[in-house]
């Protein structure tokens, strides 16, 4: 079974949870084009809602800060007889939206939580991914993440998100993580139909945002975790898919080093998967580097630990005891 898919493993788990664990900037938050609001009846609607959250004195704004741009022409859902706009509330301003992202980085999560339930009735994909990331660290410590329905409705929530806004990075990202932790509750048939809809949403992530090393690091897991498959976990993926998808080390080696370009050394997972693939490519040289820059990072969070631990495994198997 995929290491990086099996999410009752608590080191997979810290994986998938790399949007928090991860030293990089975690925001990549898209920001709000300012720009005329329209004005007909869905509109107004969503004009009353916010004006009723102001007056309720959940957020304080200038005007300037509530002028935002509602439209979006990308943002259809198809249906077999017509295509309807799908009705979108404006965002909060780009305050409130990082006052919710320090709320995540500093692990408050019930904190978090109970801040975007004031906005559960705006339809927005800023509001919504944000949502479905606080509804899958309230799973964390509750204890749930292996139940099913839970996990979906955080799933329905990013759903919404991408149908609002298919441009949204962060959307297409935690579509791929929290589409790999449903699946995983279901069985490993899931888990294999789901490779495709994985690759897929972190490929978006990474086109829209070059930038978003996350993306990268777990975009290059994916194929890793493909290739580390063992004979019989082939067959199997095989008796559903036809075929595995594509995967090479070469690619997941370009999209590691590639997070490691837009953040050095800024997750030591990252660093250490460098390592592994450079001794699968038979560079030993080069995975010894990796491996001991690994060894003299700072160990910060959880999952640094864990790294820590499997990469002074690696060294002494490969570099200590073959001398």
């Amino acid at each position: 079974m995929m290491r990086f898919r099996a999410c009752s493993s608590k080191r997979v788990c810290t994986l998938l949870n790399s949007h928090r664990i991860d030293k990089r900037s975690s925001r990549n938050v898209h920001q709000v084009n300012l720009g005329n609001y329209q004005h007909d009846s869905q509109s107004q609607r969503s004009r009353v809602k916010w004006a009723n959250l102001l007056a309720a004195g959940i957020i304080a704004a200038s005007t300037s800060d509530t002028t935002l741009d509602t439209t979006s022409d990308d943002a259809t859902k198809e249906s077999p007889e017509e295509t309807t706009p799908l009705p979108v509330d404006p965002a909060p301003p780009q305050r409130v939206l990082d006052y919710l992202d320090s709320l995540y980085d500093s692990q408050q999560f019930k904190e978090l939580s109970y801040s975007l339930k004031r906005y559960e009735d705006l339809n927005n994909a800023e509001l919504l991914w944000r949502r479905a990331r606080a509804h899958w660290e309230i799973l964390e410590l509750e204890g749930k993440r292996g139940k099913t329905t839970e996990l979906q409705t955080a799933v329905d929530l990013i759903d919404r998100a991408i149908d609002l806004d298919p441009s949204n990075s962060n959307a297409h990202r935690w579509k791929a993580i929290l589409s790999n932790a449903l699946t995983s509750t279901m069985g490993m048939r899931y888990q294999f139909q789901n490779l495709e809809t994985m690759k897929y949403h972190l490929k978006q992530a990474v086109e829209l945002n070059p930038k978003d090393g996350t993306a990268l690091t777990l975009l290059g897991t994916w194929h890793v975790e493909l290739l580390e498959l063992s004979w019989y976990e082939k067959k199997f993926a095989t008796t559903f898919l036809g075929e595995l998808p594509g995967c090479s080390y070469e690619e997941a080696l370009e999209l590691f080093l590639r997070a490691e370009e837009v953040s050095p050394k800024g997750w030591n997972r990252n660093l250490f998967l460098i390592a592994k693939v450079y001794l699968s490519l038979g560079d030993r040289w080069k995975s010894k580097e990796y491996a001991e820059l690994v060894l003299d990072q700072e160990v910060v969070t959880d999952d640094d630990k864990i790294v820590l631990e499997e990469a002074e495994k690696f060294y002494r198997k490969h570099f200590v005891l073959s001398l």
